[in-house]
């Protein structure tokens, strides 16, 4: 029957089945004949209609007369788009034990529509026909799109355990593996696909298990099967296309993207990575070339801008973005991307101003232009201006802090200590929750020599933001040297570490500690780990390597960190001298 008379049908049934159940009241003295005219519902004997028990008209029907009801139901809630309908009438449906195929067609439309009524449809559906294989991939699929894929690859695991021939299960599972990123057990279950039986397909799914182990240059061969086997097989494509490009490989990664543009495969996505191409091999004039193949909006061009500006290509970055400034509906913020070009490629500080110029003060892009401005002005050493600046915001964006906080580190950099420290209570007191507000408060504190009040800051930024990490790092160095407290001290250094991992300055603070409380192997192995993290290793970084050496017995190894410290011309140089003389 085709959708469109299923309504109408749906309709007319209902009111045929009605009618017959309500005048079928025979054998009552008081109920005129049947054949009588005029005899009507409210003829009725009224003792028998006190007799007649209340059912749901399903409840009325036989099993067959049941099933079509059922399937009424379920037709007129997908022809009218009902999902509400559609999962009232699912429990009839499992009570007629409707065929899979029906709730196939429910369920598929369901998990298009994203909706959260589709598992628990799925679930009768599978109550009625359990082994239906279409029905089981397509619940392990909802329960992907829910959220819930572990859930979705122990559905397919317990299928595949009973049908273990079904090539569909197997590659089902391996997709939620390879979605779940448990990518081992899915190639496993992949490598037992016979070469009879692999499809592109398999060799696809095979591909994104081995990427995500890593192993891009194994799947190579499986993408270039997949393409041969399936010509316009873009995902293969593109995944080849992408390791290519990863590998430095760019001819034959701008040859796949040359057919997935073709045949027009995510157009402005693949343009954009031709750009990118173009632009690693030096190529700007190929790259605008594929720029102008793509969309005349504004979006894609300042994204092309940025890849232009990202790979050094500046005056042509620089003349897209003109243009854009040029038109009409230019956004704000391309002048804030030629503000900062223009300061950073040419130090034309006037010319990034008249740019920042052209952003109205109450647009959204103001607060930034206001920030970039005070930035451009002190890093051209007007510091004076930058604090000027940096007043006036205060007044404009009364609720911005990062303004009070320009002001504190400008004034820092021109020595003004206490006037710093002002602005900092200050600012600290405005946004007490503050938790960056309030560490340049307790390093203002510590560098101005108040060391026990810049010590009670750094603790109570912990007790509000237990996982700020340099607060954590502050608190625990200083526990450290003062020699107190120390497992404390380990402690929390120790979760400074995980929060904020590979910091030299952290890992320092970390050694210290373990050599302040004797576990000096601890100690060397961290210490050593510290001065690798970085290239610019602050000298008392190097001090503290020389003096755990020098505690195990390392003597050349001593000298030479206490030596790199020298280098670096610290303040305690006469005594790391001193030191030197004794080794």
């Amino acid at each position: 029957m085709k959708r469109k008379h299923i309504a109408l049908f749906c309709a007319l049934t209902l009111a045929a089945v009605t009618s017959f159940s309500l005048l079928g009241c025979g054998g009552c003295a008081g109920t005129k004949a049947a054949g009588e005219k005029n005899a009507t519902v409210g003829d009725a004997c009224p003792t028998a209609l006190r007799n007649v028990e209340v059912r749901q008209p399903e409840e009325r029907l036989t099993p067959e007369a049941r099933s079509t009801y059922a399937f009424l139901l379920y037709s007129q809630a997908l022809n009218a788009e009902d999902e509400a309908a559609l999962l009232q009438a699912a429990p009839l449906m499992a009570a007629a034990k409707l065929p899979p195929n029906i709730w196939l067609e429910g369920g598929v439309w369901l998990v298009s529509r994203k909706s959260e009524g589709s598992i628990p449809y799925l679930e009768q559906g599978l109550s009625v026909a359990p082994d239906d294989m279409s029905l089981n991939l397509l619940h392990a699929e909802a329960l992907m799109e829910q959220g819930t894929p572990e859930r979705g690859v122990e559905l397919m695991r317990a299928y595949l355990k009973k049908h273990p021939e079904s090539l569909d299960a197997r590659l089902e599972l391996a997709l939620l593996l390879v979605k779940s990123k448990e990518y081992p057990e899915a190639e496993t279950l992949l490598n037992g696909v016979s070469a009879k039986e692999r499809t592109p397909l398999v060799d696809y799914y095979h591909a994104r298990a081995l990427i995500g182990m890593g192993r891009q240059a194994d799947a190579i061969s499986f993408l270039q099967k997949a393409i041969k086997e399936m010509p316009d097989f873009v995902e293969a494509m593109a995944e080849l296309a992408f390791i290519h490009e990863q590998r430095s490989e760019f001819k034959p990664a701008r040859a796949l993207y040359e057919r997935l543009l073709k045949l027009n495969f995510s157009p402005q996505d693949v343009l954009l990575r031709l750009i990118s191409l173009s632009l690693r091999m030096n190529q700007p004039e190929k790259a605008l070339k594929y720029m102008r193949q793509g969309p005349d909006t504004i979006p894609f061009k300042l994204t092309v801008a940025g890849l232009f500006i990202d790979s050094r290509h500046y005056l042509q970055g620089e003349t897209l973005l003109k243009q854009i400034a040029a038109r009409d509906d230019a956004p704000v913020d391309v002048y804030l991307l030629l503000a900062d070009l223009n300061y950073e490629q040419r130090r034309d500080l006037p010319m990034a101003l008249s740019w920042l110029d052209k952003i109205p003060p109450n647009s959204k892009a103001a607060p930034r232009a206001a920030l970039l401005r005070i930035q451009l002005l002190g890093e051209a050493g007007k510091e004076q201006e930058a604090l000027t600046a940096t007043r006036q915001a205060q007044k404009q964006f009364a609720d911005a802090p990062q303004f009070w906080e320009l002001e504190i580190r400008l004034l820092a950099r021109q020595k003004q200590l206490p006037q710093a420290l002002e602005v900092a209570r200050k600012a600290a007191k405005k946004w007490p929750d503050n938790a960056e507000m309030a560490f340049l408060l307790g390093s203002l504190l510590d560098e101005s020599g108040d060391k026990k009040e810049a010590f009670k800051v750094m603790e109570h930024i912990i007790t509000l933001h237990p996982e700020n990490y340099q607060a954590l790092n502050y608190v625990g160095y200083t526990l450290a040297e003062e020699n107190r407290d120390l497992e404390k001290a380990l402690s929390l250094l120790t979760k400074a570490d995980e929060l904020s991992p590979n910091q030299s300055y952290i890992v320092d603070s970390l050694a210290w500690a373990l050599y302040k409380l004797g576990r000096n192997e601890e100690a060397l192995t961290a210490i050593r780990r510290a001065v690798k993290l970085d290239e610019h290793v602050d000298a008392s970084i190097w001090e503290h390597y020389g003096d755990i050496a020098l505690k195990m017995g390392l003597k050349d190894e001593a000298r030479t960190a206490y030596q790199k410290a020298l280098d670096l011309k610290p303040a305690n140089a006469d005594a790391l001298r001193q030191r030197l003389s004794q080794l």
